[in-house]
Order: C-alpha cells, then structure tokens, then sequence
C-alpha cells in the first residue's frame, strides 16, 4: 500500500497474504501490545509485498515519537562509553574525556538523527515528511541534550574492576555479569519463553541494581516492566548463574527517577504465574484468523494500522455523534465513495452508510498542497482529515494535510 499524499494511489487489500508467525519468544512489549489489540500485533508484522520489501506494515512516526527515540539512543551511546571505561559518574574527568571522544552531546544527537532520517526516507509513509521530521528535530537539539545531561546527572555507575575483553557482543552476552555497571544488558529466561532489554544493571557485593530509561510520560505500566525485568535477571541462566535477586529498580523519567520495590521471592513467583498465564491467552488469541480486535475511540485514532481494520470503522459508524451535538472543527477519519470532481483539487463525496458524517448532505474533499486523483466510485478511507462542519449548509469540508492519508479500497 502507498500513499495517496505522497503522489500514488493506495489500496487496501481484502486479506492478509502472509499473517505472521505467533511470537516463539516473548517480552513485556508484546504482551502488553497484543492484550491491547490482537489485530492490530499481527497487521503491524503482516508481510505487505505490494508495498514495500520492509518487514510488516510501514510504521507511521510522530515527532514526539521519533524524540523520544532519539533521547533513549543518545543515553544508551552515553552510558555504553561510560560503562565500557570504567566511569564512576558522568561528570568524572574520565567521563570527559569519554564525551569529547564521541563528540559531545550534540554531535552524538547529530549523528542519532542522521540515521532515522535513512529509516524515515525508506518508509512509505514518511518518505515525504522526512525533512519535516529531521528538521524539527534539529530544533529541539539543544532540549535533547539538556534531557540527557539531566538523566545522566542522577545515574550511579560502579566501576567494573575486573579486566574488560573485547570480546563481541556475542560473547559478552554468554558470560556472567561480574561486579560493576552493564549497559543494554539482554536477559533470556529459557524457563518461561521470555526476554528482556535492560538499559543499566550495575552488580556489587550485595547489591543489584536495574534502571529503565523513560523518555515519555508516565504510566503504570512502567512500573510493571521493571518488575519482569527482575523476574528475567533472576531466571537467567547464563548473566546470572546464582539467582541472584535483584534489589533496587529504577525507573527514570526525564525530571526525576521513581523508584520501585524489588520483588522478594514470593512475589517473583507470583510475578511469574501472571505472566505465563498471560502468555497463553495471548498466543490463543493470535491463533485466530482474522485476529481479535478491540477498537475502541480513545485509542485507535493513535493505531497505525487502523485503515486496515474493519472494527474500527464500524465502531466509528455506531459511535458518530448527532447533528446537534457533533463538533464544528477537528481532526478525524471518514470513509467515504467519491461522486465526483469538484474542482481542481477537490471531490465530492458521499458517506458510505457504515460511517456517518453528521448527517452531512455533502462531503468536500479539499486538498491543499498535495498532488493526488480520485476517482469518481472509488470507496476511500481518509485519516486525520482537519474538518469543518456548516450545520446550516449540511456540508463537511475535510481538508488533506501533511499528516493525512488517503487509502483506496479494493472492490
């Protein structure tokens, strides 16, 4: 599928050619992301040969997304350098000498945002709004680094004293952590299927320590996840061979680090049947064709794929709101059969009966910059479309912006 804005015509295809394999190994973020919506899991990681050799669905970035990946890849270069020279702090005399190595700050976000420019230019649904990205990005350069100097500020790292190998990261990953900090510590619980990233694990005589790293806001599931991850620290093998238990967590937001009770090991059993009993149900639910989907109005508006999911749409037909009571303006998703040729850069459309416009008499699609046709019969979903509803005229104007889709449906 590609995009109508982008200068071609999209289609939605009436099924899946190639569903995904369900998961052999699991990590929180799958859990948590196919207990929200089984649908939208396996569309996301659907194969689309039509459209693009990449694997699954073309994501659909935002800039406070693509932010926040930024921040998280700037404090993993940092801390990784660091760790890796045996750095008691970020603001140490070595820690200097470290960042003047990279570059600084800056050059290391310079650099972050160079590569997903690449990634955003080989995506068809970025490809035309690359430079938009890359360039408000650039703009917030100077927050990314204060962010990251603030995050860093409050880290605790603990020298490793032993004599540190260049072994690959292959290696690394097969031996057990000894005393000391460990950057992007990967933990594999064989036992129950699961794995886990952790950003900072530092390991002393009688202490261990597990920091995640959050560049968004806030959720109680944060909490959560750092509390797996001491599951996993506990049930790996390999890194920790004793079963040592972990003994402080740490999640660290932008402005301030929330700490966490580490689970005894009462609580890591119990930690344990959840997840496994969770597990379960989540691999039932993807044995289902079609997938279960669980739309709901707060948050497929934010579902990268919800063009492609029928669910939503009959949700948004059931769920308009009255002549009386609907907004004026906003953004919003219609599906819509295109009557004809307006002008030369509109159309007028219909509803299709399943999503109703407020009772609208008359639908003007108007685009504004973008170039792109329909055709006159063509069923079309168009997604955060900025509209204006005259109640007295009963007409919506939905305009096409930057961020707007347009996809065909196939007949």
């Amino acid at each position: 599928m590609t995009l109508a804005d982008s200068g071609f015509q999209s289609r939605i295809i009436s099924s899946v050619g190639y569903w995904p394999e369900p998961p052999d190994i699991f990590s929180f973020s799958t859990l948590r992301e196919i207990e929200r919506c089984p649908n939208q899991w396996m569309l996301r990681r659907a194969q689309f040969p039509d459209i693009w050799n990449g694997h699954g669905y073309p994501d659909l970035p935002s800039l406070p997304a693509l932010f926040g990946k930024v921040l998280h890849s700037t404090l993993e270069t940092v801390i990784a350098a660091l760790v890796e020279c045996g750095c008691d702090n970020s603001s140490s005399p070595e820690a200097v000498d470290v960042l003047r190595t990279l570059g600084g700050f800056t050059a290391i976000i310079t650099s972050t945002i160079a590569v997903i420019d690449s990634a955003l230019e080989s995506n068809p649904r970025s490809a035309h709004r690359a430079a938009g990205f890359v360039q408000g990005l650039g703009a917030r350069t100077p927050e990314l680094r204060r962010r990251a100097q603030a995050m860093l500020a409050r880290t605790r790292l603990v020298s490793r004293r032993t004599e540190r190998s260049p072994d690959t990261a292959t290696k690394a990953n097969s031996r057990p952590l000894g005393n000391g900090s460990h950057a992007e510590v990967l933990l594999r619980a064989n036992e129950i299927g699961w794995v886990g990233r952790v950003d900072l694990l530092t390991v002393d005589d009688d202490a261990c320590q597990i920091v995640d790293y959050k560049t968004g806001a806030e959720h109680e599931t944060h909490r959560e996840q750092v509390r797996v991850y001491a599951l996993l620290w506990s049930l790996d093998e390999t890194r920790n061979p004793n079963g040592r238990l972990a003994t402080e967590l740490v999640v660290a937001y932008p402005d301030r680090d929330e700490h966490v009770e580490a689970p005894d090991e009462a609580e890591l059993q119990a930690i344990r049947a959840n997840i496994e009993t969770r597990t379960l149900a989540a691999r039932g639910e993807l044995a289902q064709r079609p997938p279960h989907a669980t739309p709901h109005l707060e948050t497929c508006p934010f579902c990268p794929v919800r063009h492609l999911c029928e669910s939503y749409w009959v949700l948004l037909g059931e769920a308009a709101p009255s002549t009386s009571t609907a907004p004026v303006d906003g953004f919003g998703d219609f599906e819509l059969i295109v009557s004809e040729r307006n002008g030369p850069r509109s159309w007028l459309c219909h509803s299709t009966g399943q999503v109703s416009e407020h009772d609208a008499e008359r639908i003007l699609v108007f685009a504004r910059n973008q170039q792109f046709s329909l055709e006159p019969g063509a069923k079309v979903r168009l997604l955060n479309g900025r509209f204006h509803r005259d109640p007295e005229e009963r007409t919506v104007t939905v305009t096409v912006g930057e961020a707007s889709e347009i996809h065909t449906l196939s007949s």
